[in-house]
């Protein structure tokens, strides 16, 4: 679905697609030198046709332009891998519509274009808002009219493909109703509770405790562990001016531990640290999942800390939430896994705790299984229930799909689990913070009319969605597995993921 955006997120956007129009342009143009020219090795075929580096950029460069006309977004540098994936999935498109003879017609360029939430103000198309466009992302990146109609126009191509794919799907009327009954039908339920706590295992044998201990062996390793010293270039406000120059003095502290002449040795941290009148604080010993600085919540500086050795025991100026940060090593505490020996008593416990677990699931489990079968064949749910030694408790009526907070106990796990689960029925064991669960539906009343008028078109709308999703979804992998195309490992397992 396109976004819509708000004009001022508009120039926003326009700004940010000039940085990484630019990024782009070196991404594309980049060559190592010496060695082999990657740009020659083949990554895949699309059509029996081979597709070196430079194919896939230049692909990849027209999949950055159709994600951000479909979307109002830019794929951030974190989101390089869904690039990527977008780019193979776009080439299986074209390919496909030009088999299939799918051409576009000027008049839809121009529809499209003038169409696009992107390029409009107060919903009515602006050609200054597209002309700042071409000025911030087209033309940094190199994009031709020609090269940017053809990506419009394949887009419009594409899209007809997908319509004709997943023009056969459809939803039965029953369908939509009876998705609408278990999410907005008031239900009436039970629940029956085990508490692991309360069960008594069998005392772990002495071969039970050393399998235990080698198949978590990670749970009882001591972690590595740093002391830091830090000094901090404060800011003396909150400008960028302000700002740059506390990372200015930083710069200028730390330079005295970079870049040493042949033969100079390393000053002294906590020297250099009194000389420019600065006051060393100490932090640690710390493990890696620990965020050990005070006001600080970025793991990049706990990071940093563990990057440190005793050859480069000074960090570079890190950026922080009063200015910026320099970390210095003062001690390395290396990590170790403790001995079976060591740690007997801790494992005993552990084994335990997850011995009643155990036995609580198995109960849970059983007694659904035989609960099921005993309402089928009529039995009552309150004998079935004291024959089994359990007390159910009753919760309040309430909507699955209704947003309104529920106050009774686990009511997050509860909520979603009575959406799938049909009258007269027991739940599969559901697992809380502290016990394990089943529900009974005895009852889901109607839904009210107004509801009914107001959501049932929605749910069928998005249960058409969803169909043409798998549909497409289906058609896309069998095209992705023909002979005459080759996709890389790793899309193919995401694609097969996305079913």
């Amino acid at each position: 679905m396109i976004t819509f955006l708000h004009d001022k997120l508009k120039g926003l956007l326009l700004v940010l697609l000039t940085i990484v129009g630019v990024s782009f342009i070196f991404f594309g143009n980049w060559t190592p030198k010496g060695g082999p020219d990657p740009a020659t090795q083949v990554l895949g075929k699309i059509g029996g046709r081979s597709l070196n580096l430079n194919d896939f950029v230049a692909a990849q460069r027209q999949a950055l332009l159709e994600v951000t006309l479909q979307t109002g977004r830019i794929p951030s540098a974190e989101q390089n891998q869904f690039l990527n994936f977008q780019t193979w999935i776009r080439l299986l498109q074209i390919q496909a519509a030009d088999l299939a003879g799918i051409d576009a017609q000027p008049k839809q360029l121009v529809t499209t274009i003038q169409k696009n939430p992107l390029f409009q103000k107060d919903q009515v198309y602006d050609p200054e808002i597209f002309q700042r466009f071409n000025a911030n992302f087209l033309s940094p990146q190199g994009f031709s009219g020609e090269r940017f109609n053809q990506a419009v126009l394949d887009s419009v191509r594409t899209d007809t493909l997908i319509r004709t794919l997943t023009s056969t799907a459809f939803v039965l009327p029953q369908e939509a109703e009876s998705r609408l009954q278990h999410l907005f039908g008031p239900v009436h339920a039970q629940v029956v509770r085990w508490d692991p706590s309360k069960l008594t295992p069998p005392e772990p044998k002495a071969e039970e405790l050393e399998t235990f201990y080698k198949s978590s062996v990670a749970d009882f390793t001591i972690p590595a562990r740093r002391t830091v010293e830090l000094v901090e270039f404060v800011a003396a406000g909150t400008s960028e001016d302000q700002r740059s120059k506390a990372g200015e003095a930083a710069f200028a502290f730390t330079s005295k531990f970079f870049n040493l002449p042949e033969g100079k040795t390393r000053p002294d941290f906590a020297s250099q640290a009194a000389e420019a009148k600065l006051a060393i604080r100490s932090h640690g010993p710390f493990s890696p999942n620990d965020t050990p600085f005070p006001g600080e919540t970025d793991p990049k500086l706990t990071a940093a800390a563990f990057s440190l050795t005793p050859d480069d025991p000074v960090s570079d100026y890190l950026p922080s939430k009063n200015g910026f940060l320099v970390l210095h090593l003062r001690e390395e505490i290396p990590g170790r896994t403790r001995p079976l020996s060591e740690v007997t008593p801790e494992v005993r416990t552990r084994w335990l705790e997850q011995a009643r677990l155990q036995m609580a699931s198995q109960l849970a489990q059983s007694f659904a299984q035989k609960a099921n079968v005993a309402l089928a064949q009529g039995q009552k749910w309150d004998d079935i229930a004291k024959s089994s030694g359990l007390t159910p408790t009753t919760l309040p009526t309430f909507t699955p799909a209704d947003e309104k907070p529920l106050t009774f106990p686990d009511a997050d796990r509860i909520r979603p689990a009575v959406t799938q689960l049909e009258t007269g029925r027991v739940s599969s064991p559901l697992r809380t913070e502290r016990e394990i669960l089943a529900i009974y539906l005895s009852q889901r009343d109607p839904v009210s009319a107004e509801t009914t008028a107001s959501t049932l078109p929605k749910i069928s709308a998005q249960l058409l969605n969803q169909r043409r999703g798998e549909i497409f979804r289906d058609w896309l992998i069998g095209r992705a597995t023909l002979p005459e195309n080759q996709l890389p490992s790793e899309v193919l397992m995401q694609l097969r993921g996305t079913r």
